[in-house]
């Protein structure tokens, strides 16, 4: 608790919209009961005065302090505690993934939301406060999976960017064809990836560790993947998916001569109550394998 409070308090000091007099820390605002809430390990409530304040005040001058907050309170749990609510009994998981996908010579961003549903569903969507559409050039696809007698739906709605989706208050709407509905905040934060990944030749990659893990939230994956390219579209011809001991290369996995696409992705995991919320950062470029190799 000692070192929350310090980190808390240097938070305090940095927003100086917040930190001019005595009286800011007597005053019963959004913003001081999200501090104390904090210090009380109240993360719902926390969450609940985040919420308020983003619906407040959308500035740039207190967005990064709104983040510092979001991101000191996930150190406590990976976020399982923010939210209490569970899902409605036809709703079994919700994933978020925010994705920044770096090729030669160009970066794109995505963010995808896949709900999976014992019902058929009539639209997923997010948008950011106040009802604002994040992307439209979106898709929404859906497969179905039977196990025994039963059946199971995925849908997963993709929202294509042309920049990093920003920090801030979100709202997932889901809508069953029968009408049922569920809803729930999201808040996207500002994190710094703690370890990432880059090229260092033709064939061979670093993870780079910039920050200590959260202990409470999954290790970061890595995945690696190969694609060929025919007919206009990119199939996936191998696959490999790593907790720990990460590879820095293909190692002797055995291509047919060819051209390809090799990609690279580091995904670290957190949570906001039931939710599956994903950070993703891809590297990828072309791969080629000659008779030789």
């Amino acid at each position: 608790m000692r070192s929350i409070l310090v980190i808390i308090l240097g938070v305090l000091l940095s927003a100086p919209s917040y930190a001019n007099s005595v009286e800011w820390f007597e005053e019963n605002t959004p913003l001081t009961q999200a501090h104390q809430h904090l210090l009380d390990d109240d993360l719902p409530a926390m969450f609940s005065s985040l919420v308020e304040l983003w619906q407040l005040d959308d500035s740039k001058t207190l967005g990064p302090h709104l983040n510092a907050l979001f991101m000191q309170s996930l150190e406590l749990d990976c976020g399982k505690g923010l939210v209490t609510k569970s899902f409605p009994e036809w709703i079994k998981s919700v994933v978020v993934e925010r994705a920044d996908v770096q090729s030669p010579g160009r970066d794109s961003y995505r963010v995808v939301v896949q709900v999976t549903s014992t019902k058929r569903l009539y639209s997923v969507s997010l948008k950011k406060w106040v009802n604002k559409t994040i992307s439209a050039d979106d898709a929404l696809t859906s497969n179905q999976i039977k196990t025994g007698d039963s059946t199971d739906y995925i849908y997963t709605m993709r929202y294509n960017l042309n920049n990093w989706v920003p920090q801030g208050l979100y709202r997932i709407d889901v809508t069953a064809e029968n009408q049922d509905s569920w809803s729930s905040w999201l808040i996207f934060g500002k994190p710094k990836a703690k370890q990432t990944v880059r090229w260092i030749s033709k064939d061979r990659w670093v993870v780079e560790k910039n920050a200590l893990l959260n202990r409470f939230c999954p290790l970061p994956k890595l995945d690696v993947s190969v694609f060929s390219y025919k007919d206009g579209k990119y199939d996936q011809v191998w696959n490999e998916s790593y907790d720990s001991d990460y590879p820095v290369s293909l190692g002797d996995n055995k291509l047919s001569p060819g051209r390809y696409v090799l990609a690279v992705s580091m995904t670290h995991q957190r949570w906001q109550g039931p939710i599956i919320v994903e950070q993703t950062q891809t590297i990828s470029k072309t791969y080629d394998v000659s008779v030789d190799d």
